[in-house]
């Protein structure tokens, strides 16, 4: 009983250090040895006690920062919290079911996992949610651009794995984390600059947008709107947007746009000449009346180069933005919404997510949000500058456009897919070895 008990304090120990990785607190260096009471535990525990101390971590660490979400869903938050939650406690499983010959093997299983199952809980899971993981918990480094947050979560847990076997290489790899984000610098003024214009509103009431946007007018080359600020996109809506344009150069924004008698959350472009691209929100928000998911992701060609639009909730997974770079985009203008009532914490989590987009993907994001994080992010994922939460206002900055392809972009993004792909292969490996030793045995028909 005692040392379950101690498994317990250690395991509550883990996840509150955990907690404190992430937003509003953001003490980053925690991450590098957050996981290591809870990865303690786990050496001589039975499958059963893994399972369930996970289930208890998870439901601590997530319920610890996404405490918001009992604004938003009251009671229902607890069931949403403990789907998270289950993801962990299927790691530990894993781990403690997995055999390895060498302690350097069980420490990478055990990283690989843990990415693994991150990975498919965050991009591939019914309701994807990208959030609080060991890879986010530190800033954007020089690691981010080469394999992404997946691959810094594999790092991370690598280390706090081999400092309880073979903790000279787990201080090694640890102590490689603190100078990849303390001297990752941003990126030089751009020479051919965009001059933005993100208007913070959270009325979402056109009036009042374009009295927000007048002292932008003739002064920046694009406006950006927040999410659903269009709201029903209609004719009329059409011709505000070519208003605005005609003093500036490109609106751009967000509002729900029927398609075969369907919402869809659309992202539009919009010149002089009118409608020069839209986008359809990949990534619905669950729960909400967020429109159909729309199934394409590329970038918009116009008068100031090729530029993206996802959607909020899109900048949130890795794909979207991938695709877009991929396919050409430049420099991304993003419509978001986080309501006000949702906290400062929700915000800044949300906010965090966008500049490890930017790092990955080597782009400037220029962010429009309703009630915040309004910002502006370079290449390195850096915030150039940013709006007050809450507060509404008019956000005037410049960005660049590059080409340039990072690591991530030409294929160290396929490490988080690979991991998830080893850790189902592996999960296949025990449901077969498990049913095949309990099958009975066939006594050979000999002969007579």
């Amino acid at each position: 009983m005692e040392a379950m008990l101690k498994k317990i304090g250690l395991t509550a120990l883990s996840a509150g250090l955990g907690v404190l990785v992430f937003e509003p607190f953001a003490w980053w260096p925690l991450a590098l040895v957050a996981w290591i009471p809870f990865l303690y535990v786990l050496k001589d525990a039975s499958p059963r006690a893994a399972f369930y101390l996970g289930l208890f971590h998870g439901l601590l660490l997530f319920g610890g920062t996404l405490s918001w979400m009992w604004t938003i869903f009251g009671r229902a938050s607890i069931a949403l919290w403990a789907i998270v939650a289950m993801f962990t406690a299927i790691t530990a499983l894993l781990i403690v079911r997995l055999p390895t010959k060498s302690r350097w093997q069980g420490a990478v299983l055990a990283a690989a996992v843990w990415a693994g199952v991150e990975f498919f809980r965050a991009e591939i899971f019914t309701l994807t949610f990208p959030w609080i993981t060991p890879g986010t918990g530190v800033p954007p480094n020089w690691i981010t651009p080469i394999v992404g947050v997946y691959g810094v979560t594999f790092l991370i847990v690598l280390g706090n794995a081999l400092l309880l076997t073979r903790w000279k290489q787990g201080l090694a790899i640890l102590l490689l984390l603190v100078p990849a984000v303390l001297t990752f610098p941003g990126v030089p003024e751009p020479d051919d600059q965009i001059r933005v214009g993100l208007v913070q509103d959270e009325s979402a009431m056109i009036r009042q947008l374009k009295a927000s946007s007048e002292p932008l007018l003739g002064k920046v080359d694009a406006v950006v709107w927040p999410e659903y600020s269009l709201g029903r996109f209609e004719e009329s809506t059409l011709e505000v947007g070519k208003a605005i344009a005609a003093q500036t150069g490109l609106f751009v924004a967000s509002g729900l746009e029927e398609i075969d008698g369907q919402d869809h959350n659309t992202a539009f472009v919009i010149s002089t000449a009118g409608i020069e691209g839209r986008h359809v929100k990949n990534h619905p928000v669950h729960f909400f009346a967020d429109g159909v998911a729309g199934t394409v992701a590329e970038p918009v060609a116009t008068q100031l180069g090729k530029v993206g639009t996802p959607v909020c909730f899109d900048c949130d997974h890795q794909d979207v933005i991938r695709k877009m770079t991929a396919k050409g985009a430049e420099f991304f203008l993003i419509p978001s919404l986080d309501k006000i009532e949702w906290s400062a914490r929700q915000h800044e989590q949300h906010g965090v997510l966008f500049q490890h987009r930017a790092a990955e993907n080597g782009r400037w994001l220029a962010v429009a949000s309703s009630s915040g994080v309004t910002q502006i992010i370079d290449p390195r994922g850096q915030v150039r500058a940013r709006l007050p939460l809450m507060d509404e206002g008019v956000l005037v900055g410049e960005i660049g456009r590059t080409d340039h392809r990072t690591i991530f972009q030409r294929g160290g993004w396929l490490l988080g897919p690979a991991m998830m792909w080893v850790t189902g292969a592996a999960m296949l490996w025990l449901v077969w070895r498990k049913y095949s030793k309990s099958a009975p045995k066939q006594v050979p028909d000999l002969p007579r």
